[in-house]
């Protein structure tokens, strides 16, 4: 499911103003509410179009003893009372009553509300949107890896604190009604329309991914893997599957680009299908690396979606090098997906891919692999020689 998320006060219904104290704030009554009158029809046509609705608010006018709960509670009835008149099915409501300084996780710019709407309906986050007319709305949305629409003039204070964020809106205009007519008639690459592409849907997902990747964790594999070079080590890269055919690539830029001595246990078939047949799968990598005398100098690159687990007797070739790694004092490095497995328990430095999307954990997990270790083949502070391309293109 695409999910619309959206924000209430200033999208569906009137914000009160007082002119007196310029102030803005929320219905405190439901005698206050007043929904736009365009609200009902845009959500309806949303529905249409084949988007779930949820609401997702800060409240903190009680907690904050301008009114009560029981009205909030009766203004957001209402709300939805007037905005479900034409028809329009509003799937769940997420309200955080907390204040700013209650340091909750639920309260917008954090993305708590948005995860748990998102969790509830099984939304697929490249399809959906965080729609609101404040600052805190798109950052919500950026963090939850969700497209975000905000509503107001774009020559305003808001467009320049968004500047200073990084953050870009991929909708801005005036109210819900615009933001219906834009997926209506433009068409916005979601499943609005199911024939819009999957090629869309999948690299919408692997830019939701790369944006929350942590790039300290990368700085930091940046860092260990320029430290295996200067102590003069050598780097065993460690890969089952495709994985192991990153490995054999990685190998080559590690060795060629960064001048570290680098080696793939995967790149000898005969040993590798001798020692599965004759010593058994699970200690093929381990026996390989005794063979190779692994020492404190050396490093292992582990490229895995799971990153090895012995309790579910999956990878578990890794599991014991990353073991003997431990034993002899060599370094840990992994990029991973999942929970990061055991590689990511016992690494030096290790970057897990964020499993944002279920049903394709394994194609975004190897998939961003390859874009990491060509980050870090790149990074200043491993790079030794520049690429064939880049020279040519600078003669």
């Amino acid at each position: 499911m695409n999910l619309i998320l959206l924000d209430r006060d200033g999208v569906l219904n009137r914000v009160l103003v007082d002119p007196e104290h310029g102030t803005i704030d929320s219905p405190l009554h439901p005698d206050q509410v007043e929904l736009y009158p365009w609200v009902p029809e845009a959500l309806l046509r949303l529905n249409r179009l084949g988007y779930g609705l949820a609401i997702v608010s800060n409240q903190p006018s009680a907690a904050k003893k301008k009114t009560t709960l029981a009205n909030l509670e009766a203004v957001h009835a209402k709300v939805l009372q007037l905005a479900e008149a034409r028809g329009a099915k509003i799937l769940s409501s997420h309200i955080c009553y907390h204040r700013a300084e209650d340091g909750c996780a639920c309260r917008k710019p954090k993305a708590g509300l948005l995860e748990e709407a998102l969790k509830r309906h099984g939304a697929d986050r490249a399809g959906s949107w965080m729609v609101g007319d404040g600052v805190t709305d798109v950052q919500a949305g950026a963090a939850a890896g969700v497209q975000t629409a905000y509503f107001g003039p774009k020559k305003c204070d808001s467009r320049k604190i968004l500047d200073e964020l990084g953050l870009e809106p991929r909708f801005w205009g005036q109210n819900l009604l615009e933001f219906t007519e834009f997926l209506s008639s433009k068409g916005t690459m979601t499943m609005a329309n199911p024939s819009d592409s999957f090629s869309a849907k999948f690299l919408n997902e692997s830019i939701s991914i790369i944006q929350k990747l942590d790039v300290s964790a990368i700085e930091a594999l940046a860092q260990g893997l320029a430290q295996v070079r200067e102590r003069q080590g050598r780097l065993f890269i460690l890969g089952v599957g495709g994985s192991a055919g990153h490995a054999s690539h990685a190998v080559n830029d590690f060795r060629k680009i960064c001048a570290i001595e680098a080696y793939a246990p995967t790149d000898n078939v005969s040993e590798l299908t001798a020692r599965t047949n004759d010593e058994g799968w699970d200690t093929t990598f381990s026996e390989w690396l005794k063979v190779s005398h692994l020492g404190p100098k050396d490093a292992l690159l582990i490229f895995s979606v799971g990153g090895g687990n012995r309790e579910k007797n999956v990878s578990v070739n890794l599991v014991k090098s990353v073991e003997l790694a431990k034993q002899v004092g060599a370094g840990v490095y992994g990029i991973v997906g999942k929970d990061g497995g055991y590689t990511a328990q016992s690494a030096n430095a290790c970057v897990v891919i964020p499993p944002l999307y279920s049903d394709r954990i394994t194609p975004h997990t190897e998939g961003l692999c390859a874009v990491v270790w060509h980050l870090l083949v790149s990074h200043p502070a491993l790079a030794a020689k520049a690429t064939k391309w880049e020279s040519v293109e600078r003669k």
